[in-house]
């Protein structure tokens, strides 16, 4: 199997657990795996150091994308050159690793790798490369740089993987830094700032999208035996922040709705945004793997809550949703972060924790702690564990086999996938269908129009969702096509996935008159899929050379604590009074700490600030005094502000809330914000200035600190779905007269409350006129 990515790890709770203490060359954390599974350090820190994600070749040896443990901004990863991958070998097959060779140097950030065919798939900040090792002294010798060029920052929000396709075809993810991407001849292919998932030819040629979105950053996907891809996204949602598993849909078009809407351009819209399979909240997911023992359970890893979490799903629809959510293995140790989880060929699981060096996009990781070197891990079932459900053999054998054909691509392959389309399994029936998504066009293929069509009418629900994705892509060339997708729309038991499959089909079918005529039909889901359809399809062409973007600097990492603000840190840790979390709550929603004011929990309060309901989850006992005392030492990612001068001389200061090609979208919250014309812009500064006032704290009594903290700190459980609609605050905002001072008040049936945004630190801010 393969498996690779960095962002961030989850390992869930078991009621009753075994344990060992990790490392013991180095001051590693205690991991928790449930009874019945073993725990052993598979490659300690004195072999490896700060690993991120890897992958096994075919005889046992795992290439690991790894870290130097510097948190460098671009420009010093383009001149030091200063990560690399390392090929690990278990030689005396005892299942720990003991010897190290470097395989890959001098790289920017590598964030994924895949064995395939002889060669390592490298994504490493700014493209795909594949390292061949002619020799097999564990030393490439051939590096080829594939795909290019992705932005990135050094944040880790950019490419990661990359993963193979069961039909052969190379994937991988990018977050929202934006790319431009020619082929061999120069000519231009692709150009956009949305997050996205690629695939290509193994030779880097074929670069199509997959999905994409305004989500933040896309970091390692799976395919189900049914050749379903699911995968983790971080920073799906925004306010609450929201990582999440998602099912990913070819075409779909994803959160996060803030910059989803900004990028328009460059999707086609089917409807409302897709949906995820769950929402884990503020965690920070990363590498996921299947659970080798049974096809509806995957693990995956959080970085923010040191753990490894066990999702077990069942069908939904036409797709997935979650049936149970627990811990798997879990560390008491905050510095413990797992970036990746994947599974040997003997079964067990290993477990890489990254270690605490990384700080730039993971907000748990509030220091540097290069000295933390992190580790490798497996976990093995004892032979007294609970046995899993069985996977069902016969059926995944004809699964394998069909996505063998697939490969094959012959005549003769696809008159058998065409045999297999009326098998009597809806699960054979419905990969048998999936397999043609990609399939080489033929009149072969075309004939096979019929038999999908028939699925599309009675199969079951994940079987009309395949069926109506393949004849999409067909609907151009078959002109039947495009009313059977219209008749089908109306069916009330479409599920958000099959309606997006309709429409994408309706669009591509170019059929303008048909849908038309369809705007009229008495049926209220007809004529609605077909008003969107048309919508689209009146959208003028996008030059893709013509999209220009700003060129945004990365965020601020912060103005680090002096060695005097350290120590006082220290100190007033050390002398931190015993808090009451009831007291503590009074005290976050007082005039006097005005936190409430901010920052939300359980849907109660602003949302000018980050989310809060979870925080004790993810940030330790001196991470939250440090935030409080010093809340310009370290950024939570997405609330970093910016200044923004423009050619008139204005300065424009905030968090930035959204932007397209057209104009940047910058502010406090949506209500407290300007829209900048890009064409104004002279320039933007990332600013060390946090949006959090920096001396609120010296009202608190040392009673009302401790109590606040502990009230955070109780913050610790899986954020519940908030229950009722949130009061719709109006607000009015003026600008004083001398520019550098506003209020804004803050309207409900509840309250009515003048905030004073100089507490802000803002250097300038300029707000929408009164109406």
């Amino acid at each position: 199997m393969t498996r690779r990515s960095i962002a961030c790890l989850t390992l869930l709770l078991a009621s009753s657990v075994s344990s060992i203490l990790l490392g013991a060359e180095a001051a590693t954390p205690l991991l928790q795996a449930p009874d019945g599974y073993t725990v052993e350090i598979a490659a300690p820190s004195s072999l490896i150091a700060h690993p991120l994600m890897a992958d096994f070749d075919e005889q046992g040896r795992l290439y690991v994308a790894a870290n130097s443990g510097q948190n460098l901004p671009r420009a010093e990863l383009e001149k030091q050159l200063p990560n690399f991958v390392q090929r690990l070998e278990d030689v005396d097959g005892d299942g720990l690793f003991d010897k190290v060779t470097m395989f890959a140097d001098k790289l920017t950030f590598p964030q994924g790798c895949l064995w395939h065919a002889g060669s390592l798939y490298v994504a490493s900040s700014g493209a795909i490369w594949k390292f061949t090792d002619t020799n097999d002294d564990g030393v490439a010798d051939e590096r080829v740089k594939l795909i290019g060029d992705f932005g990135y920052t050094g944040n880790a929000a950019d490419i990661h993987g990359p993963f193979l396709g069961p039909e052969g075809r190379l994937y991988w993810c990018e977050g929202r830094h934006g790319h431009e991407i020619k082929d061999s001849a120069g000519a231009l292919i692709s150009k956009g700032k949305a997050a996205r998932i690629f695939s290509s030819q193994l030779d880097g040629s074929d670069v199509q999208t997959y999905c994409a979105g305004g989500m933040d950053n896309p970091v390692e996907i799976l395919f189900t035996p049914a050749g379903e891809m699911l995968g983790t996204v971080n920073l799906m949602y925004a306010r609450p922040r929201g990582d999440c598993l998602v099912h990913w849909q070819p075409g779909g078009v994803y959160p996060r709705t803030d910059f989803a809407e900004g990028l328009e351009s460059e999707f086609i819209r089917t409807g409302d945004l897709l949906p995820e399979v769950h929402n884990f909240g503020h965690v920070a997911v990363s590498g996921l793997c299947q659970n080798p023992a049974n096809d509806n359970s995957l693990f995956i890893t959080q970085f923010n809550t040191n753990r490894v979490v066990r999702v077990d799903l069942q069908p939904s629809g036409s797709t997935l949703a979650v049936r149970n959510l627990a811990d798997f293995a879990v560390s008491t140790s905050e510095d413990f972060h797992p970036t990746d989880v994947l599974a040997d060929a003997d079964g067990s699981l290993l477990v890489i924790d990254t270690g605490g060096w990384f700080r730039i996009g993971c907000p748990k990781s509030e220091s540097a702690k290069p000295d933390i070197r992190g580790a490798i891990y497996r976990i093995r079932k004892t032979k007294d564990s609970a046995a899993d459900p069985a996977n069902n053999a016969p059926q995944r054998a004809l699964q394998a086999k069909i996505w063998t054909l697939r490969r094959s691509e012959s005549p003769a392959a696809l008159s058998e996938i065409a045999k297999l389309m009326q098998h009597p399994e809806s699960t054979i029936r419905q990969t048998a269908a999936r397999s043609l998504l990609d399939w080489p066009r033929s009149p072969e293929t075309d004939a096979l129009a019929p038999q999908l069509l028939v699925m599309l009418q009675t199969g079951e629900p994940s079987e009309r969702r395949s069926a109506a994705l393949v004849l999409a892509r067909w609907a151009s060339d078959i002109p039947s096509i495009a009313p059977a997708l219209l008749t089908a729309t109306a069916r009330a038991d479409n599920d958000p996935a099959i309606r997006h499959a309709l429409v994408l089909g309706l669009i591509q079918s170019g059929q303008r008159d048909l849908i038309s005529k369809a705007l009229l039909d008495r049926r209220a889901q007809v004529a609605a899929a077909a008003a969107i359809a048309l919508e689209q399809l009146r959208r003028p062409q996008i030059d893709l050379a013509s999209q220009d973007w700003l060129d945004i600097p990365p965020a601020s990492l912060g103005k680090p604590l002096t060695p005097e603000q350290r120590n006082e840190l220290l100190e007033q840790e050390q002398n931190l009074a015993t808090g009451d979390s009831l007291r503590g709550k009074q005290v976050f929603q007082s005039t006097k700490a005005a936190c409430s004011k901010c920052h939300q929990i359980a849907g109660e309060g602003g949302q000018v600030g980050p989310d809060l309901t979870t925080i004790g989850r993810s940030r330790g006992r001196r991470d939250l005094l440090e935030s409080i005392l010093y809340p310009n030492a370290t950024f939570a990612r997405g609330f970093a502000s910016y200044v923004v001068m423009t050619e008139e001389g204005q300065l424009f200061s905030g968090i930035i809330l959204g932007e397209s090609t057209q104009e940047l979208h910058l502010g406090v919250d949506k209500e407290n914000s300007v829209r900048i014309a890009n064409n104004r812009i002279e320039e933007i500064r990332a600013s060390d200035v946090s949006i959090m006032p920096p001396d609120f704290h010296r009202d608190l009594s040392a009673q009302d600190l401790a109590d606040l903290i502990a009230y955070l700190e109780s913050r610790n459980k899986a954020r519940k779905a908030e229950t009722g609609k949130r009061m719709k605050r109006r607000r009015s905002c003026s600008v004083a007269a001398s520019n550098r001072d506003f209020s804004c008040q803050i309207t409900s049936p509840q309250t009515t409350a003048i905030i004073s945004c100089t507490a802000f630190r803002f250097p300038l801010f300029f707000l929408d006129p009164i109406n």
